[in-house]
């Protein structure tokens, strides 16, 4: 378990940075186990740790929920195997103003 929190953690700041500097507009918090980023048109990201699963949960508003575990110093998501970091950067390049 101390694993999954100290590996989940450090992702968790890694993504503020990453929104903080890929989305100019976004409104970033982190706070305990959740990362919440506000663009513009009141559209939300939410990424948490999920403790029981020992998984990382997306809620996007471009595509929806997604589940990433964590394989191979990757996390990948449950349905598709794109990584977390893939997925976020399509988004970013696709939506991103």
């Amino acid at each position: 378990m101390n694993d999954f929190h100290a590996v989940s953690t450090h992702t968790l700041e890694e993504l503020a940075i990453f929104f903080e500097v890929s989305w100019l507009e976004a409104e970033v918090d982190l706070f305990d186990e959740s990362l919440t980023v506000s663009l513009h048109n009141n559209l939300h990201y939410l990424i948490n740790k999920h403790q029981v699963t020992q998984q990382i949960w997306l809620a996007s508003p471009f595509t929806g929920a997604h589940h990433f575990y964590l394989k191979n110093g990757k996390w990948l998501c449950t349905r598709t195997n794109i990584s977390l970091e893939e997925l976020l950067c399509q988004e970013r390049d696709t939506y991103a103003t």
